[in-house]
């Protein structure tokens, strides 16, 4: 359980913790890989969500999966990249949080993903929460809580943290 001063201080920021859609590049189920290709290209991003004809989040588009997409037996079929659409290739299963997430959840989901992609609960695409979002409130933590709060440590976990550390050595000795 996050802590009820650090929940609030971690959520506090100069720029919004989710990205609106409106600032988001994503693509369509109906684009073709090379849409995607360029798109990811000129945006410089690992990936990128995958929208429906509705809005509704369908995936995400990576450049790795436009590669494995037009790869033969031995060679690349860059013919395909006119051809196939993203909904062929694109990972359908990725981690999202709705807007009414916990902050806990999204940072559990965020340890091995760089974004979250954030949805209504029909599915639709509402922003991201990207892991540089929380790395600079993270790094605001660690600068800014001790100079707005008083941190005491608590007696009885300094006692029996001085024992389990006299059994470590204890058993580091023999």
């Amino acid at each position: 359980m996050i802590g009820k001063h650090i929940g609030p201080f971690l959520l506090r920021g100069d720029d919004p913790l989710m990205i609106e859609s409106t600032h988001c590049a994503t693509v369509r189920t109906e684009n073709t890989l090379m849409h995607a290709m360029l798109l990811l290209s000129s945006v410089g991003f690992t990936s990128v969500p995958v929208l429906d004809e509705s809005s509704r989040l369908a995936g995400v588009i990576s450049m790795p999966r436009i590669f494995n997409g037009i790869l033969g037996d031995d060679d690349y079929h860059w013919d395909y990249l006119d051809v196939r659409k993203v909904r062929d290739v694109m990972e359908k299963d990725v981690p999202r949080v709705y807007l009414d997430s916990p902050l806990e959840d999204i940072l559990r989901l965020l340890i091995n993903a760089n974004y979250l992609c954030v949805t209504d609960r029909d599915d639709i695409f509402k922003g991201i929460i990207a892991r540089k979002q929380i790395l600079q409130r993270l790094n605001h933590l660690a600068h800014e809580f001790e100079v707005r709060y008083e941190v005491t440590e608590k007696k009885n976990d300094t006692s029996q943290r001085s024992s389990e550390n006299r059994r470590v050595n204890q058993v580091k000795r023999v």
